[in-house]
């Protein structure tokens, strides 16, 4: 959900900075008895505190008592100086080493359904393209994953995952190659258009979205180089569906495209997409530019449309994960449903014994949330940030959604 085009702009996203600098899935941005509405039943409860200064990353479940997080006791210039992997076995967490070497800047961890979890860094020293140092976890160990495997497992950069199941799984790679798990095999699957982001509720509802160089409002005098593009699994094949065309008023300015750069699926009949209409600029400096335009559609089921803006505290606001047919999970810990209800998760202080006086102000920020396979569980990953005179500990969280 919510990925760019491009593999390195995605993975740029990925990257952390120092301090309280308020990045990934969901960054807290009040305490527990402000006052805001908050999401009916629904709050974060502490599964594990590190008893460390630091933060965790990222996280990838594979069963219920196979959950993986990825952690830094220590950022500089956004590099993990520090890398550990979290493990959790069913029955305790525990600190396991980072199975590729180096301090990467750029990294991710996916769950790729049974396909097992793969672990993606690169150590991308001053300007130089990076060394890519991969691995995957089977369920039994971590293993070196070659750049360029046999057959067609995914390799080099993913750009988006969605796991509709353990055995259904579509990936897209920095190359635009998309490629779906079936349980037992990888296969590379054609699109009718330039992907850009994935996302699914089901097995027979997955949709691609991005851009296209052919159809109409492409080509001819003043038009757009590329228009929107939506592509929907329907279980057996890949179709485009209509879209709007998009078109700049004369004098049209130089390569004017439309895009969708993200998707966020809940139902079939609850899809939003978003991306922009804009142009590549002037050479000349008379011309006065014409305003781009985001894109924010919906799909009903039916057709496109223009999206109003979400409801409430949700309206600045993106979704981060999917809550099952329910709705969103949106950055800030807020929970958006599909019948237009906004509401803020509840979260709790940290217990004593971590570094945080009764008066300090705390902050909950989730880099990550995933639904754990064969479970109703939701699990997040992030760091509980303590504001207070003196020694402020960031804690390495990891909480679990209470309803």
């Amino acid at each position: 959900m919510r990925n760019a085009a491009a593999a390195v702009a995605v993975l740029a996203l990925l990257m952390v900075g120092c301090g309280t600098q308020k990045s990934g899935a969901d960054a807290d941005d009040a305490d527990d008895g402000s006052g805001k509405s908050r999401a009916a039943g629904l709050s974060w409860a502490y599964e594990h505190i590190d008893d460390v200064h630091g933060e965790l990353l990222d996280g990838a479940a594979l069963a219920p008592d196979d959950i993986w997080a990825l952690g830094s006791d220590d950022v500089v210039d956004g590099r993990l100086a520090k890398a550990h992997l979290l493990h959790f076995d069913g029955k305790k967490w525990s600190r396991e080493p980072m199975p590729v070497e180096g301090a990467p800047h750029l990294f991710r961890l996916d769950s790729l359904g049974s396909a097992g979890i793969r672990l993606s860094t690169v150590d991308r020293p001053g300007e130089a393209p990076g060394t890519r140092r991969d691995a995957l976890w089977d369920g039994t160990r971590w293993a070196p994953l070659d750049s360029d495997p046999a057959g067609d497992a995914p390799a080099g950069p993913l750009t988006d995952v969605e796991v509709i199941s353990q055995d259904d799984v579509w990936v897209l790679q920095g190359d635009g190659k998309v490629t779906h798990w079936d349980g037992s095999r990888w296969t590379v699957t054609p699109m009718p258009a330039k992907v850009a982001a994935l996302a699914g509720s089901a097995a027979d509802d997955v949709w691609a979205v991005g851009s296209r160089t052919t159809g109409p409002g492409v080509g001819g005098p003043g038009g757009e180089v590329r228009q929107l593009a939506a592509m929907h699994f329907d279980g057996a094949k890949w179709s485009l569906t209509k879209t709007p065309t998009y078109r700049f008023p004369d004098p049209v300015p130089p390569d004017p495209y439309a895009e969708f750069t993200g998707v966020d699926v809940a139902s079939r009949t609850y899809v939003r997409a978003h991306g922009g209409h804009a142009y590549k600029g002037y050479d000349g400096e008379e011309v006065r530019d014409p305003e781009t335009e985001s894109v924010e559609l919906s799909w009903d089921g039916t057709r496109w449309r223009d999206s109003g803006p979400l409801p409430g505290a949700c309206a600045d606001r993106t979704p981060v994960a999917r809550d099952g047919d329910r709705g969103f999970f949106m950055n800030g810990n807020w929970h958006l449903t599909t019948d237009g209800t906004c509401s803020r998760i509840g979260k709790r202080r940290l217990p004593d014994g971590f570094g945080a006086r009764p008066e300090s102000q705390q902050q909950l920020w989730l880099k990550k949330i995933v639904t754990v396979p064969g479970s109703d569980a939701v699990m997040g990953f992030g760091t509980v940030v303590v504001m207070q005179s003196g020694a402020a500990p960031d804690r390495p969280v990891v909480v679990t959604l209470k309803r």
